[in-house]
């Protein structure tokens, strides 16, 4: 029996009153933001902290004399765990799922399980961590001799072959049925097993069956897919017996104004976003994935690179996982590939992101004792890492490397300016692609360059290249049996990598930087205008900005990826046209698609085109703005506002129309428009419904010029989950009842209660008629 356990838990800071809280919950997105925390630019100045979770429940008597456990999917982090006031398990690592065990522990009545967490020492990560129990928790009830878990794999496909195995102690009259819905395909022992007619699972056709499997005591059921997988520096990456290229984005695991908590709706909506944008692929940047996201991978079909660690044994901040990497390594390795060998949806498995330690040779053994490692708990899956060339140049020299003043004390660092942390890793490496910019692309390039990462790719099944693409041509005449993979990637530099993706067998793919913008890291990737005041809140780094909504770029990466056969028209915003940007090495543009600017009439701009041909004309209101050829499938223009419709055309190389799109005026009139993406929620605390909610006129034509305060008010049987905008730098936070619309533009997400009933969702802004939404919990 397995039951949801996230309804009903105290939660308390450290020094403040308790309060009931359902799970998954973020303690972090409700701190106070503090220019002077020392996260800094990494979480968005959020700080972090102390916080206790006490759930109170009564044990049935049966239970007693059962295999009782908790299962955590995940908690950030350092957490403690008590059972009636005895310490019965702990965990550190933020990202792993990990099981606390209650069997023979528990007491008839009434029992308080009590979770400490510790997320007090910052600096501890790269990104907006999150903290608290952000995942979902399920408690576990069984007999004692029970099923532990299922294991199945994909032996061949013409026919299909699998084996099964049921795995748990001293197991009797063990039975498996293959099931597709209600149809029982198979039944008899486990093992190897043949299947006739079944649907084979890819990106493209997600086909998933059942395995229940049965004992006398017990019975699992386990969702799966028939997948064979191979790879080959000759024949590329095959899925099928078909070679695949990977169309892939690396994404953060916060979900926008929720912070960390990781609902089902929340992962699902940004899945199908990023699969109907085109991408066919994403790497999990970085740590690993949790079984929401891999369950739903499995069913919209989506291939994934799931990544362990962030860094190894040298730090990268001062009480980052380096600290235990040594402890603690082996059992998250595990816990990742357990949770995920089941998944037809993961086809690579990542140790590490821009691991310096690979430019010594110390950090060569360790490489290669995890992928070792890795390759015992599960030989269907290829290894990579990702292996930032430069960084690794620069480590050869001594540069840029963590260095400790003195012996690591975990304790809170000194406070104000007393205690200076230089860049090092990924963030020395970060600030030098701030200043360098497009040279990042060719400095990885060379002797020093191949030095720097040939050990790795002697030990790696595939190495992973971080903005290293300038080294395909080389690399693929010097090691023709090396696989590549461009693990991270600029968008800029699509054109030239997908070519080469599309070229050589043994480069695989390419995973832009970053699929999905995120929380942290803040303000590196955006061009900010310094009109806009407050702390940095968000990356910047988005193809998809965090309310949803695809940005100029990720209409660039279709065209050039050829899923986009239309031009695409962007324009400068007129509103910030008299400012200059400081401008992120990760974006290219922000420009945006619309010609709605009321009152910037006569106001220059800059309108871009991305199409696929030989050149593009530009018309407004039919008029000829000019003709220009496309370099890297890009072309600009320049002009002077006046409404009316933008045509693009692009032409071949004989001057004959391809293809054609247009960009409109919105209407006078303003209205608030906001939909609710579903009208129906189940009363279980956890189903979300997302409210975009935009400026527009009647025809719903965008006008992004319009930032003003939006209120909400919700009544009934949901709350408000999280309410903002797409807001690079700003002092609001996700929390409140009211937020600035950016670029005409927020969002809220609601949250369904435990119990049936209706809801009623009021929205206003000053100057427009106000929007009522009305949803019915069942």
């Amino acid at each position: 029996m397995t039951c949801d356990f996230n309804d009903g838990w105290l939660f308390q800071k450290e020094g403040q009153p308790g309060e009931s809280v359902d799970l998954p919950h973020d303690a972090m997105i409700t701190e106070v933001r503090n220019a002077s925390c020392r996260n800094g630019v990494n979480t968005g100045f959020f700080p972090g902290g102390k916080y206790v979770y006490t759930k109170y429940w009564k044990v049935n008597p049966e239970w007693l004399e059962k295999s009782v456990r908790v299962h955590f999917e995940g908690v950030y982090q350092n957490c403690h765990v008590f059972l009636n006031e005895v310490e019965v398990g702990s965990h550190k690592y933020g990202y792993t799922p990990f099981d606390i065990d209650l069997t023979g522990k528990l007491q008839a009545g009434e029992n308080c399980l009590r979770l400490m967490v510790d997320n007090s020492l910052e600096p501890n990560c790269r990104w907006y961590s999150g903290a608290g129990i952000y995942r979902p928790v399920q408690l576990i009830v069984e007999e004692k001799q029970h099923i532990e878990r299922i294991r199945v794999k994909t032996l061949a496909i013409n026919p299909a072959v699998i084996s099964v195995d049921v795995i748990g102690d001293s197991l009797e009259a063990v039975t498996v049925s293959i099931c597709d819905r209600s149809h029982i395909l198979y039944e008899g022992e486990p093992g190897k097993i043949t299947l006739q007619q079944v649907q084979l699972w890819s990106d493209e056709t997600p086909k998933l069956y059942t395995c229940i499997a049965k004992c006398k005591t017990d019975e699992k059921r386990l969702d799966f897919g028939i997948r064979k997988l191979e790879w080959s520096a000759e024949k590329g990456l095959l899925v099928n017996e078909k070679e695949i290229l990977l169309r892939g984005g690396c994404i953060h695991h916060d979900h926008g104004v929720l912070g960390a908590c990781e609902f089902w709706d929340a992962e699902e909506r940004r899945i199908r976003i990023l699969k109907d944008a085109g991408f066919n692929a994403i790497r999990m940047a970085h740590h690993p994935a949790s079984q929401i996201l891999l369950s739903i991978c499995d069913r919209l079909g989506m291939y994934v690179m799931n990544e362990t660690f962030d860094g190894w044994y040298v730090p990268k901040t001062y009480h980052d996982y380096a600290r235990y990497f040594d402890e603690c390594w082996k059992d998250d390795v595990r816990s990742m590939v357990e949770s995920a060998e089941n998944h037809p949806s993961v086809i690579m498995y990542s140790i590490g992101n821009e691991v310096s330690e690979t430019a010594t040779s110390k950090g060569i053994k360790v490489c290669r004792k995890i992928q070792d490692y890795v390759h015992g708990l599960d030989d269907t899956r290829p290894v990579t890492a990702g292996i930032n060339v430069l960084l690794n140049v620069y480590a050869h020299m001594g540069i840029g490397v963590y260095r400790d003043k003195g012996e690591y004390q975990p304790k809170p660092l000194p406070p104000g300016k007393s205690y200076h942390d230089k860049k090092s890793g990924s963030a020395f490496f970060n600030a030098m692609a701030q200043k360098l910019g497009p040279l990042m692309f060719f400095m990885s390039k060379g002797r020093h360059g191949d030095k720097a990462c040939a050990p790795a790719g002697d030990v790696l099944d595939i190495i992973g290249l971080n903005y290293a693409s300038s080294r395909y041509d080389e690399d693929a005449k010097k090691y023709p049996e090396r696989m590549m993979v461009g693990s991270e990637t600029m968008v800029a530099d699509l054109p030239y990598n997908w070519s080469r993706v599309k070229k050589y067998p043994q480069l695989v793919g390419d995973f832009v930087w970053s699929a999905w913008d995120y929380l942290g890291e803040a303000c590196i990737g955006d061009w900010t205008y310094h009109s806009y005041k407050g702390l940095p809140l968000l990356a910047g780094q988005g193809m998809i900005d965090i309310t949803g909504k695809a940005l100029a770029s990720m209409y660039y990466m279709q065209i050039v990826w050829g899923l986009r056969k239309k031009p695409f028209i962007a324009v400068s915003p007129l509103n910030h046209a008299d400012e200059t940007p400081t401008k992120g090495a990760w974006q290219f543009t922000n420009a945006i698609d619309s010609w709605s600017w009321e009152g910037y009439e006569g106001v220059k701009t800059t309108v871009e085109v991305y199409a696929a041909g030989e050149s593009v004309r530009l018309f407004l209101n039919d008029r000829l703005i000019g003709c220009r050829r496309l370099k890297k499938f890009k072309s600009s223009f320049s002009l002077v506002y006046q409404p009316g419709v933008l045509r693009a055309e692009a032409l071949d190389t004989n001057g004959n129309v391809i293809a054609q799109h247009f960009l409109g005026t919105a209407q006078k009139e303003t209205i608030l428009w906001a939909e609710a993406e579903k009208k129906e929620l189940r009363a279980n605390g956890q189903d979300l419904c997302y409210v975009p909610i935009e400026f527009t006129d009647k025809k719903h034509c965008l006008k992004p010029y319009i930032e003003k305060r939006v209120d909400i008010a919700v009544e009934g049987c949901v709350s408000l989950a999280g309410f903002g905008s797409a807001l690079c730098k700003t002092n609001e936070v996700f929390d409140r009842n009211h937020h600035m619309a950016y670029r005409g533009r927020c969002l809220a997400v609601l949250r369904a209660k435990n119990e049936q009933g209706k809801a009623k969702v009021s929205i206003s802004a000053e100057g427009v008629e106000p929007v009522v939404i009305r949803l019915e919990v069942k």
